[in-house]
């Protein structure tokens, strides 16, 4: 017979503080609305997590913990257009979950200080994985060589940019009957067709063959 351990006491709070920082955001969930859910006190509640800005660092933390395998693709040997699809498609997945941290992202890190040195050094470390995966997609025949100095760090640039804030941007311009599917789908492909000017013709074959499969 199958046995299944209980969820624990704190998964069960995480889970509970994301639902409802998705639904209600960072200023109208409160510990006291978590623990109601979770159906503990909330002294039990504070014993864990002391107030919501720990939840906050807490699911900011479980996130990058499970995007950092897919990031750390890019070090992956013979790295393919398709690779880069499929981690990337993985990523922006992730992200909506947690879709709270990025809508109200500039708020939380002027108040975390702690999150806001830790994002810098993700940042730090994501550009370099950036930098290694495009020249992995050189070396294997999927992009172009560096067609002037510095290009491809003002396009890693641009992939940072479009995917620390597409949620906030599709938030505003999606409408609410949209499925969340789509929404992902059209902010992913604008991401990765930043890639596309500087694809060999082996790459654009690729990457047209990527829009049609995943359409």
């Amino acid at each position: 017979m199958i046995s299944f351990m209980p969820m624990a006491t704190k998964d069960r709070i995480l889970q509970a503080a994301l639902r409802q920082f998705n639904q209600l955001g960072t200023d109208q969930t409160t510990v006291r609305s978590i623990s109601e859910e979770v159906g503990i006190s909330h002294g039990n509640l504070c014993y864990h997590y002391k107030n919501t800005d720990e939840l906050i660092k807490a699911l900011y933390l479980q996130l990058v913990g499970r995007i950092t395998p897919h990031a750390e693709g890019a070090f992956q040997q013979n790295l393919s257009l398709e690779d880069v699809w499929e981690q990337s498609w993985s990523t922006f997945t992730l992200m909506y979950e947690y879709r709270f941290l990025l809508l109200d992202f500039a708020r939380i890190i002027r108040r975390i200080d702690s999150m806001r040195q830790n994002f810098r050094q993700l940042m730090v470390l994501r550009r370099h994985q950036f930098q290694h995966g495009i020249q992995q997609l050189v070396a294997n025949g999927w992009m172009l060589p560096e067609p002037l100095t510095g290009q491809y760090d003002h396009l890693i640039t641009h992939l940072l940019v479009i995917g620390n804030h597409w949620i906030t941007e599709s938030t505003i311009q999606s409408e609410e009957e949209e499925e969340e599917e789509e929404r992902i789908r059209y902010y992913h492909r604008a991401m990765v067709s930043l890639l596309f000017p500087y694809l060999t013709e082996r790459g654009k074959q690729s990457y047209e063959r990527l829009l049609a499969e995943k359409a």
